[in-house]
C-alpha cells in the first residue's frame, strides 16, 4: 500500500479543515436526529427500567442507534448470508463459552472484499439484527459496538413485530441519510478506503486482522463523527477529573523496534524523549505541560489492561486517547466502561503493519491535544465559530 487508507491531512488543506468538518457533521448528526427523539427516549426509559446501566445522555444513545443503522448498511449482508451462518453460529458457541476471538485467519471467511459488495436491506427484522450481532460477535473485532448494541437488541425483541420492524426501518434510513452526508462532508479524506479493501485486501493473504481491515467507508465517517459526539458528551466529566492521562499508540514512535528508549511498564511505555521529532515525544511534553502524563501502548490488548490499572493511578482520571479511525469509538466505550471519562483524538493517517507492508511513523494533531487538555477553555473547540460556520456553507451543501 502507497497510500494511508484515510489521511485528515492532505496538502493543501487547512489544519483545521477536518476538524471544521466534522463538527459540522454532528451538528448535522444532532439536528437530523430529532427524527429519532421519541426512539431514542423510549430506549432510555428501557435502560432506566430494566436497570442494564445507569442511563446515558440522549446523544450517547442517537449515536448508539446511528451505530446501529451504520453497521446494519455496512455489515447486514455479510451477517445474513446464508454460507457464513455456520461459521458464525461455530465461533458465537466458543464465545458465549467464555474464549476470547479467534487469533487465526479462520475469521477472514466472514467478510466479502468485492469492489461492490451486496448492500443490506432497508427494513431489517429484529431476528436478521440478531443476526448482525451474532456476526459482530463471531468477528472478535466488534466487542465495543456488540456491547452497546446488547441493550437495543434486547429492546427491539420485547415489543411486536410490526413495531420493532418500524423502528427498525427508521433507524435504517437515518444511516442511510448519515451515509450520503458523511460521504459529502468527509469524503475528501477518506477516499482511499475502498480501493483498499476491494484490491489490496483481497489480494494479500487471509491474515488475523482481515476483518480488522476489512471496515468500508461508512464505518470509518461514524467513528469520526462518533469521537466527536462522546468527546462533546464526555467533556463535563472529564475536565472535572483530578489527573488526565494521555495514551498513545506505539505507531506513533519513529523508533518502533528495540533502539526505543521508551522505559517498559507492565503494559505501558514512557517516553524517555530518546529521539528528537517523535509523535509520543511530542505528546508527553504537551501533557506533562498541562499538568497530566502520557504513555504509549503497543497493542490494543495493552490498552484495555492499562486503562484497568489507571484507576489505581491517584485521584479521578481522565483519559485521552490518541487512535486510527478504525479504533476511535471503542477505545473511547472502553475508558467510559472502567468509569475514566475518555476524549478522542484521531491519528492523522493510517500506517501501521495492518495497512501497509511498510511501516511509517503515523502523527496527530498537537493542537488539538493541548485544546483537549486545557481546563480553562472548557468548550471553545467544540462551539462551531461564525468564521467556521461560513467555511462551511460549501460543505453543508447537499
Amino acid at each position: 500500500m502507497t497510500v494511508p487508507t484515510y489521511d485528515i491531512r492532505k496538502p493543501g488543506s487547512g489544519g483545521d479543515e477536518y476538524l471544521t468538518a466534522v463538527r459540522h457533521l454532528v451538528d448535522w448528526v444532532r439536528e437530523a436526529g430529532t427524527g429519532l427523539e421519541t426512539i431514542v427516549e423510549a430506549y432510555g426509559q428501557f435502560v432506566e427500567l430494566t436497570g442494564r446501566e445507569t442511563r446515558r445522555s440522549h446523544a450517547e444513545y442517537l449515536l448508539e442507534a446511528l451505530m446501529l443503522g451504520v453497521l446494519w448498511r455496512s455489515r447486514g449482508s455479510e451477517a445474513t448470508d446464508a454460507p457464513r451462518h455456520r461459521l458464525v453460529t461455530e465461533i458465537v458457541r466458543e464465545r458465549r463459552a467464555g474464549m476470547g476471538k479467534r487469533r487465526d485467519a479462520s475469521t477472514a471467511a466472514l467478510v466479502q472484499l468485492c469492489p461492490t459488495p451486496k448492500s443490506a436491506k432497508l427494513d431489517p427484522s429484529p431476528y436478521e439484527i440478531q443476526q448482525l450481532l451474532d456476526w459482530l460477535l463471531a468477528s472478535g473485532e466488534y466487542d465495543d459496538e456488540y456491547k452497546r448494541l446488547e441493550g437495543w437488541n434486547l429492546w427491539l425483541s420485547s415489543p411486536p413485530a410490526a413495531a420493532s420492524r418500524e423502528i427498525l426501518r427508521f433507524i435504517s434510513a437515518f444511516a442511510m441519510l448519515f451515509e450520503h452526508k458523511a460521504q459529502v462532508t468527509l469524503g475528501r479524506f477518506t477516499n482511499e478506503v475502498e480501493r483498499f479493501v476491494s484490491e489490496e485486501l483481497s489480494a494479500r493473504p487471509q491474515r488475523e486482522d482481515t476483518v480488522q481491515c476489512s471496515r468500508r467507508t461508512l464505518e470509518y465517517h461514524l467513528n469520526m463523527v462518533g469521537a466527536e459526539i462522546l468527546n462533546r458528551a464526555w467533556r463535563k466529566d472529564f475536565l472535572a477529573c483530578a489527573r488526565h492521562v494521555v495514551v498513545m499508540p506505539g505507531c506513533l514512535r519513529i523508533r518502533q523496534d528495540s533502539t526505543c528508549k521508551a522505559i517498559a511498564g507492565p503494559n505501558e511505555l514512557k517516553c524517555t524523549h530518546c529521539t528528537v521529532g517523535c509523535a509520543v515525544s511530542a505528546g508527553t511534553r504537551h501533557a506533562e505541560r498541562s499538568g497530566g502524563d502520557a504513555f504509549a501502548v503497543i497493542h490494543g490488548s495493552d490498552f484495555s489492561r492499562f486503562l484497568a490499572s489507571a484507576a489505581h493511578l491517584g485521584g479521578t482520571v481522565g483519559i485521552v486517547g490518541v487512535a486510527c479511525a478504525s479504533g476511535l469509538l471503542g477505545a473511547g466505550w472502553r475508558a467510559r466502561e472502567k468509569g475514566l471519562p475518555a476524549q478522542c483524538v484521531l491519528l492523522n493517517a493510517s500506517g501501521c503493519q495492518h495497512w501497509t507492508s511498510r511501516v511509517r511513523p503515523t502523527s496527530f494533531d498537537l493542537a488539538e491535544l493541548a485544546r483537549i487538555l486545557d481546563r480553562t477553555g472548557a468548550d471553545t473547540g467544540f462551539a462551531v465559530t461564525r468564521v467556521a460556520q461560513l467555511s462551511a456553507t460549501r460543505i453543508a451543501a447537499g
